[in-house]
């Protein structure tokens, strides 16, 4: 009983495993369920992530934590809840994706703040453990609800 308390308190307390703990929903009725507009948006900031992601593992690498700093900056304001969905777009979104879905994302763009601040910190070591922290929690997502859609490994 304790082990199994302890695994449900820390997947709801750690991101990443909180990130990791599920795939039951099933991707192809949650792509049907969005309207074209919700789809746009979570297409585009897909593709800023995405995009972003390969620049910042090269730039930890090189030890360019300015660059990183700009763009985990850039991820963290890429935040689909603070763009220009409407409050019937969040219900809509709510409602075929779910609560999970919502608190993943939040929980990543947080991780993308907290890898910004590790930047500006020039605490390269932080920024490969987010930044890893990240693409794991970037390909459980996409395991959930969008298996084949691609994703920066």
């Amino acid at each position: 009983m304790k082990l199994k308390f302890a695994v449900v308190f820390l997947g709801l307390c750690t991101p990443a495993v909180f990130a990791l703990s599920d795939s039951v929903i099933e991707p192809k009725a949650v792509a049907e369920g969005l309207s074209p507009k919700v789809r746009k948006f979570l297409q585009k900031e897909m593709q800023l992530l995405l995009e972003a992601s390969g620049t910042i593992d090269a730039a930890i690498t090189e030890g360019d934590s300015k660059t990183v700093e700009g763009l985990a900056a850039r991820m963290h304001q890429s935040f689909i809840l603070k763009q220009e969905l409407t409050t019937v777009d969040l219900r809509e979104l709510k409602a075929v994706v779910g609560e999970r879905f919502v608190a993943r994302d939040k929980a990543f763009h947080a991780m993308a703040r907290e890898l910004s601040e590790a930047a500006k910190a020039g605490d390269t070591a932080r920024q490969r453990s987010l930044f890893d922290q990240m693409q794991k929690t970037c390909s459980a997502c996409h395991r959930a609800y969008a298996p084949h859609a691609p994703v920066y490994e």
